[in-house]
């Protein structure tokens, strides 16, 4: 009976998983978008400061990534075109004030994540979209002393999709290259 009580509780204890936190940094955190523009140049675009949270797991292999972005603060750095994005004809902001991205599925290679796939909502439909993560890299935050995480994230997707047709197909692309940088603060 001595020999079996250590092993009862032994068998009881569940490692932890190695999962980590992260808040994203919304001066960091920014999505840039390109599209084709009468099919002869590229019409580029952002959405700065995105704000969401990063759970990572490398070790179980799971995790959950959620961001979003305000549609009201897209930049192109022309002021008229901005207002026209902003309008029933694209981002229909007063309907669908914001972009939101939530993936469960994360896929990871020599313990970082290379993957992340999950629902991108859009002018409120939903629709699955696999971001391919890049150069994802961890280091010290040099203020605050805390770990520090970051990676470039991107994909293609159609923009029809998601019910946004104004234009096609010959005045505005339906491709949008999708970019997002990303920066999260460990939480503790």
């Amino acid at each position: 009976m001595r020999t079996l009580f250590p092993l009862l509780i032994a068998g009881l204890a569940v490692p932890a998983l190695a999962q980590d936190s992260y808040t994203l940094d919304p001066s960091h955190t920014i999505a840039s978008f390109e599209i084709r523009h009468h099919g002869v140049s590229l019409q580029r675009g952002l959405f700065p400061r995105g704000q969401g949270r990063a759970v990572l797991d490398p070790v179980g292999g799971g995790g959950r990534i959620e961001v979003s972005f305000d549609a009201n603060a897209v930049v192109t750095g022309v002021e008229a075109l901005d207002r026209v994005l902003r309008g029933p004809n694209f981002f229909n902001t007063a309907v669908h004030p914001r972009i939101r991205f939530v993936a469960d599925a994360i896929r990871y290679a020599d313990g970082k994540p290379v993957e992340a796939t999950g629902q991108l909502t859009l002018l409120g439909v939903s629709r699955p979209v696999t971001l391919e993560v890049r150069d994802f890299t961890c280091t010290t935050h040099f203020l605050r002393r805390i770990p520090l995480c970051g990676a470039e994230v991107r994909t293609t997707l159609r923009r029809s999709d998601f019910g946004m047709n104004f234009g096609l197909p010959h005045l505005i692309g339906d491709e949008v290259r999708l970019a997002i940088q990303v920066e999260g603060l460990r939480d503790f």
